[in-house]
């Protein structure tokens, strides 16, 4: 199930992609030597439309359930892309990467919600981690193609790299049929056959074990404990009058979402190259390769979190991450300030060494934090805010780097370096930790003692390090607990059928 929902996000950021080709001779002249303006809006536009996809996953995603959005989320990628491909002026790229930025953002909604629903407590954060992996292998594969087709003698130079996000699309939709659907989905809209069933292939447990049991049984009354009978309203969303205080959680849910923009990572990772050609003086081949290479290290260095986010935590591994970024970006801001070989050097070192820190605890955060921290009745509009509120301010931070650095030049990264330092205090006080929880043991985090600085409460702050078999008795102990609950679940999974 797993890797299906990987492969969605892999094609995600066209970070290493649109980054390559910027600096190609056939692509500028296709579109006509946009100035740093056009250059920065035909790039960052396709947040926007990224943007667009997360709007419409909050208002149709909770309909279409998990899978199904994914589905329809790669179609509209290929669409979008085939017109990319085909494209000839300015403003047909324009349009054409607005609709492939909807079908991204529409993915990038429910793939994680659809793995935080489907993975165990105990390394929920260890595999989402992969995810994240994958994405940046997918940059830096972007890079290297970019420069592979840097000399083509045609508009090959751009078309290819850009086609071949349709490669991608299609292995997704290869592999749907085998990508199975959230049990919390099934289970809150009656279907508790067809989720029990879901949880006994996740668990590789018959039917009748007390671990797909429990499992059940905790899902059922999370769902009782807030039950509704309308449809959650858009202004529920947005509230905190119930008692699972859905308005603070999807603050706490925007967060990651816009500390993984508000680092400034994209206005190095969409303009790597631009930035070593144009204010280091390196050759277009030679600032290609070092982007290529940079992009390569920070793919090796995203998989090391996969062995200590869960036991450290999301919020240290935040914390650690955004000191780690405010330090790097102000020895480049320095060195960037001064004309010389050697400040360069240490400009391009550091750049390297931010990318480290970044995908160390930000990246994998960021993609997986606000699926966990929802309530499961809001869950999908939650989320669907929380991945508008990072493509806004991708498109924010994309478009303004262009003219940041022909502005203030190296000076630009000052202002990263300031705000990566302000997300340490930020998340202490106010992130709550979710390692090693079932999503309805964080729920249980608000309903029992609930304030706004979440982080300055010990059990917030707690990891939990459990084991698969700690997760398995727990599961065990769930179904044992209650009799009356189970025949309960029983009756109901009965009628469903």
């Amino acid at each position: 199930m797993f890797l299906p929902s990987a492969f969605a996000d892999e094609y995600q950021d066209d970070q290493g992609l649109f980054g390559g080709i910027l600096g190609g001779e056939r692509f500028k002249n296709t579109l006509g030597n946009p100035n740093p303006i056009m250059t920065g809006l035909v790039t960052a536009i396709y947040d926007i439309g990224c943007a667009l996809g997360a709007i419409f996953a909050f208002m149709l995603g909770e309909q279409l359930g998990r899978k199904r959005s994914i589905i329809f989320a790669n179609v509209v990628v290929i669409i979008g892309a085939s017109i990319q491909t085909a494209s000839f002026e300015y403003w047909q790229m324009f349009v054409s990467r607005i609709i492939g930025g909807i079908g991204v953002g529409f993915s990038t909604v429910a793939i994680p919600i659809l793995q935080s629903e489907t993975l165990p407590a105990h390394n929920r954060g260890a595999l989402l981690v992969v995810q994240s992996a994958l994405i940046i292998i997918g940059v830096a594969l972007a890079s290297w193609l970019c420069f592979a087709c840097l000399y083509a003698n045609s508009s090959l130079q751009w078309r290819f790299p850009v086609s071949c996000q349709i490669l991608f699309s299609i292995l997704v939709l290869s592999l749907s049929p085998w990508l199975c659907e959230s049990p919390r989905w099934l289970a809150q809209r009656g279907r508790v056959a067809e989720a029990k069933s879901i949880i006994s292939r996740l668990l590789d447990k018959p039917l009748d074990d007390e671990q797909v049991l429990g499992q059940l049984q905790e899902i059922l009354d999370a769902i009782e404990a807030e039950r509704n009978e309308e449809e959650p309203s858009w202004g529920e969303v947005f509230t905190n009058s119930s008692k699972t205080r859905n308005l603070h959680r999807v603050v706490l849910g925007m967060g990651p979402y816009m500390m993984n923009q508000w680092s400034g990572v994209n206005a190095l990772c969409y303009y790597l190259a631009y930035i070593l050609e144009n204010y280091m003086g390196y050759s277009p081949s030679m600032a290609l390769i070092l982007a290529s290479v940079a992009f390569t290290q920070y793919a090796v260095f995203s998989w090391p979190p996969y062995f200590y986010i869960d036991r450290i935590g999301r919020r240290w591994s935040v914390m650690l991450s955004s000191a780690g970024c405010a330090i790097c970006m102000a020895i480049i801001a320095g060195g960037l300030s001064k004309n010389s070989f050697s400040s360069a050097a240490a400009a391009v070192a550091f750049i390297f060494l931010y990318l480290d820190c970044f995908t160390s605890g930000i990246l994998p955060v960021s993609w997986s934090y606000s699926s966990e921290i929802q309530p499961l009745r809001v869950r999908n509009k939650a989320t669907a805010v929380g991945v508008f509120s990072h493509w806004i301010s991708n498109f924010v931070v994309v478009m303004v780097t262009p003219i940041g650095l022909d502005s203030i030049k190296g000076n630009y990264f000052w202002v990263w370096a300031v705000i990566c330092a302000s997300f340490v205090p930020l998340t202490y006080f106010f992130g709550v930790e979710t390692s090693g929880r079932t999503l309805e043991q964080i729920d249980a985090l608000f309903f029992d003692e609930p304030r706004l600085l979440m982080g300055l409460n010990p059990e917030n702050r707690r990891v939990v390090r459990g084991s698969k078999t700690d997760e398995e008795q727990r599961y065990r102990n769930f179904a044992h607990s209650n009799e009356k609950e189970k025949v309960v679940m029983s009756e109901r999974v009965s009628e469903s059928i």
